[in-house]
């Protein structure tokens, strides 16, 4: 009996002792991660700002094991979720405030703790002055209780070395699923139809093809600031006429066009004309996704022509048309493009237009 209670003294002198040199020892830890996306900051912000985007790139959720419970609200200030995992631990996160594209205050606890009392958590979005990167942050910080420092000293990683590693991996794959959503396109040929044609107000100008770039945005703000002057109201999106395309010497003749609703007479000297589209008939096809893929739906719509033995109508222009584009929607994977190609009626052994 006597050495029953000489080895429970002796534990719990042992167990004062490591209380008292883990107490001791300085708990307090603080995590700053960072990475620049390609992105603008209204795609980064969404896809953090919602705890079900999260699933595809918070690096502990590989636990297949891990079960997920999400409230009602998962994005915006009081959203929450929680999670229980054997190999990460339970917990909870919770989003306290939101200054939306700039900041996101959070609180995180595990083991059951309740998430008011958990460490305080903060994401940033700073945008770059083009607009198309951000610099998202992603930091933590709290004081250990000793429980927590006694566990972190029998393992290999302090719970900084785990968190940061956590943060870092976490944002790559934020990275990743970013740039793979902004990439994902779509080439659809819709077949032969009828573009309705219809008035609008255009400049035309002749180019290398490398410069369409620089030309199109000064010929469309030539003709916005016209109709703005004369109080015209613009009949939906701007489009293009495409005259000549040169492959061989990479030349083209083009217009910049904006549709009106009806027929704008223009000043003689005016370099804003207006025209009037006729009804055509002509191959559609639609590209969703950003315009770096516009080539290959080129390529997609003659390859059919060429397939079904149709000829192009020379003496009308192709048309571009941009029904959704920016600023209106910022992820370049939902950007939609129409090409129309005027075919050659008599091509097609008809002498109406075909639709299918």
């Amino acid at each position: 009996m006597k050495l029953i209670k000489y080895f429970i003294f002796i534990l719990l002198i042992a167990f004062i002792g490591v209380s008292v040199y883990f107490g001791t020892q300085d708990g307090s830890f603080s995590v700053k991660e960072s990475k620049e996306i390609n992105a603008p900051v209204t795609l980064v912000f969404n896809e953090v700002k919602d705890f079900k985007n999260w699933e595809q790139w918070a690096s502990w959720m590989k636990d297949k094991k891990i079960k997920i419970h999400y409230p009602d609200q998962t994005s915006g200030e009081g959203a929450s979720y929680s999670w229980k995992s054997n190999e990460f631990g339970d917990g909870e996160i919770k989003t306290l405030s939101v200054i939306p594209e700039k900041s996101i205050s959070q609180k995180i606890a595990f083991k059951g703790d309740p998430v008011e009392n958990g460490f305080p958590v903060t994401w940033t979005f700073e945008p770059d002055e083009s607009g198309t990167k951000t610099k998202v942050s992603w930091a933590i910080e709290g004081d250990l209780g000793l429980f927590e420092k006694i566990c972190f000293a029998m393992q290999n990683k302090t719970m900084q070395q785990n968190l940061s590693e956590m943060y870092t991996q976490s944002l790559n794959n934020l990275d990743s699923v970013i740039q793979k959503d902004m990439t994902a396109y779509s080439i659809t040929i819709e077949g032969i139809t009828q573009h309705s044609g219809g008035f609008y107000l255009y400049t035309t100008a002749a180019s290398k093809q490398s410069e369409l770039g620089v030309k199109i945005p000064q010929m469309l703000a030539q003709i916005e600031n016209f109709t703005e002057q004369n109080s015209i109201t613009a009949n939906g999106n701007f489009f293009m006429l495409y005259h000549q395309w040169d492959e061989l010497n990479h030349t083209a003749i083009f217009s910049v066009c904006v549709p009106t609703a009806e027929h704008i007479v223009v000043p003689e000297n005016s370099d804003v004309l207006t025209g009037l589209l006729p009804v055509n008939t002509v191959l559609k096809t639609t590209l969703k996704g950003n315009y770096n893929y516009l080539s290959e739906a080129w390529e997609t719509s003659q390859q059919r022509i060429t397939d079904n033995g149709w000829k192009i109508d020379q003496t009308k222009p192709a048309i571009e048309m941009y029904p959704v584009k920016l600023p209106d929607e910022i992820n370049p994977a939902r950007w939609v493009t129409e090409i129309y190609i005027p075919l050659d009626e008599t091509s097609l052994g008809i002498n109406s237009p075909v639709f299918q």
